[in-house]
């Protein structure tokens, strides 16, 4: 086998990995939307881990087939294997995972992007409660930037905020 053939080889085999650690990934960022909706604490930290290192394969094998591409005289971006396709010939299999991967990142994409304006709408809903106990409390806000308490009893004073 020699350079360029397994140049071949191991860009089918990245793609083919991709696929399916992108839909892995797909697949748990659904389960975290439903993990949003339902505000399951104990789900999302699970599937925030998972995420973590399903996003650290992905990179590790688009850098894989980047290298390769590079190697094949391509560039290495998704212009590159583009190029790459149009030219390496009899690779319709490989352009089919190439097209199914394109649609299942854009997919995950978009559960992505609800997820986030679902977190950031719980982060609203928080600080607005946070603003209401606040308002209510004579002395003022409860807690610093550090998290810490800023009500202090002082002898002889009671209690007051710093």
């Amino acid at each position: 086998m020699n350079a360029t053939s397994s140049g071949h080889a191991v860009i089918e085999q990245c793609i083919q990995e991709e696929v399916n650690t992108m839909s892995s990934l797909a697949e748990l960022l659904k389960k975290e939307q439903s993990a949003l909706v339902e505000s399951d604490v104990s789900l999302l930290n699970e599937y925030i881990q998972s995420k973590g290192q399903l996003v650290s394969k992905m990179s590790e094998l688009e850098r894989k087939r980047n290298t390769c591409l590079v190697e094949l005289g391509y560039k290495a971006d998704i212009e590159g294997m583009r190029a790459y396709l149009e030219h390496a010939g009899n690779v319709s299999t490989l352009a089919g995972y190439w097209e199914k991967l394109l649609q299942i990142s854009q997919q995950a994409k978009e559960v992505n992007r609800t997820n986030g304006t679902l977190i950031n709408r719980r982060l609203s809903i928080n600080q607005a409660t946070l603003n209401v106990l606040q308002q209510n409390n004579p002395a003022g806000s409860m807690y610093g930037p550090n998290g810490q308490s800023t009500i202090k009893n002082t002898p002889g004073k009671g209690y007051i905020a710093t």
